[in-house]
C-alpha cells in the first residue's frame, strides 16, 4: 500500500517545494485588529490569510449593505497587500436551518442559500483570492456527507457562474481520515515527543477505527464527487503523520492540496509553555516545507481561548510577542 500511495502521489502531483505560508484566522474584526494584523504580517513577509464569514451573522435575505462590515475588513486587508481565502461557514439564520449543532446547520432545500452566496460575491468577490464552503465539515457538520455535498454543489454553481476566476477550495477537512490512515494502516511514527506509540494507537486506532473508517469514506467520496479546484486538509500536533496524510489525500484526487490550518502542540499530550511551543513550531515549519503542497496557513497569529489550540499563537491574547514569533520570523527570513 505504501508503494502504491507513493506512486500515485508521484504521478498525480508535480514535485513542489517551499509552499506559500499564510496565517489562518488572524484578528480582523475591528480597525485596531486589522492595523495590528497587517503590521505583524508585513514584518513576517506573509501575504496570505484565511478569514471566515457566516450567513448566521446576516439577515435571511441580505442586501449588499448587510455585508458592509465584511467588505470594509476585506478592503483594508487587500489594501495592505494581503490575499484573502474566505471560508463561508455552514451556519445560517434559524429560518434557513434544518438539523443544527453549535458549529453549523443543514441548510434547508427551500432556503435562499444561492441568493446569499450571490450577494456575498457581488459585494466582496473582487477582493477575494479563493473561497470555500464549510469548515471541518467531516467533524462539525451535523448532516450527512450527501447533505454537505449538496450544499457545496449549490454554492459552487453560483460561484462558477458569477465568479469563475475564484479558486474554489473543498474543505476544510480535519485531517482525521489521512492522519489515521498514516498511523493505523501505514504505521508511520507520529512524531510527538513523550507520547508512546501504544498510547497514540489506543487513541487513534483501537478505540476509533469505526470513526476513522467513516471519515475516510466520507472524505474520499467528497474528493471524488465534488466540484473544486483545490482540496484542503488541517494538520496538527503529530508532524510524523503529515506526509502520509497528504499522500492519502493525493491518492484520492488529482487536484492541488492546501493545508489551511497547521500547528500545535497537542493540548492533551504535550507541554503548554511558550518555550516548548517555539521549539515545536520549528519542527512544524520544516515538515510543512517538505510536503508536496502549494500553500499552508499557520494557526494562528494570536492565542485564542475559544480554540482547542488555545495557546498556538505567535502573540499572546494581549498582543505581546511570544518566543514562537522569533522562530517564525527567522524561518520566513531564511527561505
Amino acid at each position: 500500500m505504501r508503494c502504491l500511495l507513493a506512486l500515485l502521489l508521484l504521478l498525480a502531483t508535480p514535485l513542489r517545494a517551499d509552499p506559500i505560508i499564510g496565517i489562518a484566522f488572524p484578528p480582523v474584526s475591528t480597525p485596531e485588529h486589522r492595523a495590528f494584523t497587517t503590521a505583524a504580517l508585513a514584518d513576517l513577509n506573509v501575504q496570505h490569510i484565511r478569514i471566515a464569514e457566516a450567513w448566521s451573522r446576516r439577515p435571511l435575505n441580505p442586501t449588499p449593505e448587510d455585508f458592509a462590515p465584511l467588505a470594509r475588513r476585506i478592503a483594508d486587508l487587500r489594501a495592505a497587500g494581503l490575499s484573502v481565502l474566505l471560508t463561508v461557514e455552514l451556519s445560517a439564520p434559524a429560518a434557513a436551518c434544518g438539523e443544527t449543532n453549535e458549529h453549523a446547520c443543514v441548510i434547508r432545500d427551500d432556503a435562499p442559500f444561492e441568493a446569499y452566496v450571490s450577494t456575498l460575491l457581488q459585494t466582496v468577490g473582487d477582493d477575494l483570492d479563493a473561497i470555500q464552503i464549510g469548515n471541518e465539515w467531516d467533524f462539525r457538520f451535523p448532516g450527512s456527507t450527501r447533505e454537505f455535498l449538496a450544499l457545496h454543489a449549490r454554492a459552487a454553481a453560483v460561484i462558477r457562474a458569477e465568479r469563475p476566476d475564484l479558486t474554489l477550495v473543498l474543505g476544510g477537512v480535519t485531517g482525521r481520515a489521512g492522519l489515521s490512515h498514516a498511523l493505523c494502516f501505514e504505521g508511520d511514527p507520529h512524531g510527538v515527543p513523550g507520547l508512546r506509540d501504544e498510547e497514540a494507537r489506543q487513541y487513534f486506532c483501537n478505540r476509533g477505527m469505526a470513526f476513522n473508517e467513516a471519515a475516510q469514506a466520507a472524505v474520499s467520496a467528497a474528493l471524488a464527487i465534488a466540484d473544486y479546484d483545490v482540496v484542503d486538509i488541517h494538520l496538527y500536533d503529530a508532524p510524523g503523520l503529515w506526509a502520509g496524510a497528504v499522500a492519502w489525500m493525493q491518492a484520492h484526487t488529482n487536484r492541488p492540496v492546501w493545508v489551511t490550518e497547521f500547528g500545535g502542540p497537542w493540548p492533551w499530550n504535550e507541554p503548554s509553555d511558550p518555550a516548548y511551543q517555539a521549539e515545536r513550531l520549528a519542527v512544524y515549519l520544516d515538515t510543512i516545507a517538505a510536503l508536496p503542497i502549494d500553500r499552508a496557513y499557520y494557526f494562528k497569529l494570536n492565542d485564542d481561548p475559544g480554540s482547542y489550540h488555545a495557546l498556538s499563537g505567535l502573540y499572546d491574547v494581549e498582543g505581546q510577542p511570544k518566543p514562537a514569533l522569533s522562530v517564525f520570523a527567522e524561518w520566513m527570513a531564511a527561505r
